[in-house]
């Protein structure tokens, strides 16, 4: 009986332990957060021609646009992941190859 119970023991610590892997990056746009709309957005960031890289913080929603177009992200990524292509989570249609984002840590949550 005893033998059992550690049986049954062991069997439910793996489980509970194999639930509390968090998942890592999938290569897809949910790797830097996900849409949102755009009432939202904390700023908006306005794209000019030459521009090459855009500022954001962990956790912020910032509208971003550019000739007319616009798409509202709310920023999330991991916290190894500090910078990506725009190209990564805008429209296809919208003109941002050669963009990068830059994330800053959100000090709401790293004490400073």
């Amino acid at each position: 009986m005893l033998n059992t119970h550690r049986s049954a023991l062991a069997i439910l610590c793996a489980v509970l332990a194999g639930s509390a892997i968090a998942a890592g990056p999938t290569g897809t746009p949910a790797d830097y957060g996900s849409a949102a709309h755009d009432g939202a957005a904390q700023r908006s960031i306005d794209l000019q021609p030459d521009t090459r890289r855009i500022n954001v913080t962990r956790g912020e929603t910032v509208t971003i646009a550019r000739a007319g177009q616009r798409f509202t992200w709310h920023v999330q990524t991991f916290n190894n992941k500090t910078v990506f292509a725009l190209s990564d989570i805008a429209p296809k249609d919208m003109a941002v190859d050669g963009v990068q984002v830059y994330v800053a840590a959100n000090p709401l949550y790293t004490g400073s």
